[in-house]
């Protein structure tokens, strides 16, 4: 490695190490507030993370277009599904169209506070 891109690495290594001790304090406090956001059983899942997200940017889809987001499989996509459900983050509703039933999950306002509480957590850590 040449000497200044070596160089450049310890700057930016010993600039992340000199962050200040209130910055640091102000880090652990927003991941204890993430932990305790994600203890939530229902949470600990990326999964349904990744479904509660999918749904707070677009309030309402369908099982179809949620399995293409997610890239779940069936079974596993409606096992994520009724848990969310039964936590009171989704609703579930079967709606008959022309092609036949339709099963369309929208997110309750539950699971919107869940999303920005965890959005604002994940702002403040970003910054």
């Amino acid at each position: 490695m040449p000497k200044v891109a070596e160089e450049e690495k310890n700057k930016k290594q010993d600039e992340r190490q000199e962050q200040p001790a209130f910055e640091k304090g102000k880090s652990n406090e927003i991941l204890r507030s993430l932990a305790t956001q994600l203890n939530d059983p229902c949470l600990k899942s990326s999964s349904r993370v990744l479904i509660l997200f999918s749904l707070a940017l677009n309030r309402r889809l369908g099982f179809v277009d949620l399995l293409n987001l997610t890239g779940l499989g069936k079974g596993s996509l409606s096992n994520h599904l009724e848990k969310l459900e039964s936590s009171g983050y989704v609703i579930t509703k079967t709606a008959m169209s022309f092609s036949g039933p339709r099963v369309v999950v929208e997110i309750t306002q539950k699971g919107l506070e869940a999303y920005s509480a965890l959005m604002r957590l994940l702002k403040e850590l970003a910054k």
